[in-house]
């Protein structure tokens, strides 16, 4: 069931995920549905805090790769790492943080994500590029502002032309490198 909702947020956001589809995807009955996870809102919950959990390791994961390599390095594979993770979970961030902001429940589990990448994303700014806590903290609004475009908007939408992920990674470590 949870295989069926990730499938279906994939395909079309929150909209898209009914009992019913869930059910008919993943081969079983609304009433299995409802037994396991209480109802639509308890499986997307489900849903979330396994994506969540999923981007939030691998984010971690890039921070630690970055962790020991010299500023320069530390910085491409950082801003290489964040690009690619915001396109890989672009489904998941239009569904929860735009589609469900406005819910409380899924609110509260997007808020604890961003605090924990942001802490990370920063800490690795200030450790090994050397920026001061307030620059760190400013980069990685840029970087997350370029991510979460990049979750909302396809480049068709934003231009005609797209522009490379190794040239915007290029841009990115411009800015954050002092």
């Amino acid at each position: 069931m949870i295989e069926a909702t990730r499938a279906l947020l994939a395909e079309g956001g929150l909209g898209s995920v009914t009992v019913a589809a869930v059910a008919r995807r993943a081969g079983t009955s609304n009433g299995s549905l409802y037994h396991r996870f209480g109802d639509r809102q308890g499986l997307l919950l489900a849903v979330q805090d396994s994506l969540l959990t999923a981007l939030e390791n691998e984010a971690v994961a890039v921070m630690d790769e970055a962790a020991p390599l010299e500023p320069r390095p530390a910085a491409e594979h950082a801003v290489a790492g964040a690009l690619r993770l915001f396109a890989s979970y672009r489904p998941v961030l239009r569904a929860f943080f735009v589609e469900g902001q406005s819910a409380d429940a899924f609110a509260r589990r997007n808020a604890r994500c961003l605090h924990l990448l942001a802490s990370h994303a920063e800490q690795l700014l200030v450790d090994r590029v050397g920026l001061t806590p307030t620059r760190a903290a400013a980069v990685y609004r840029v970087l997350f502002s370029v991510g979460a475009a990049q979750s909302l908007f396809t480049e068709e939408h934003m231009r005609g032309e797209p522009v490379a992920r190794d040239e915007l990674a290029a841009v990115l470590i411009r800015l954050v490198l002092p």
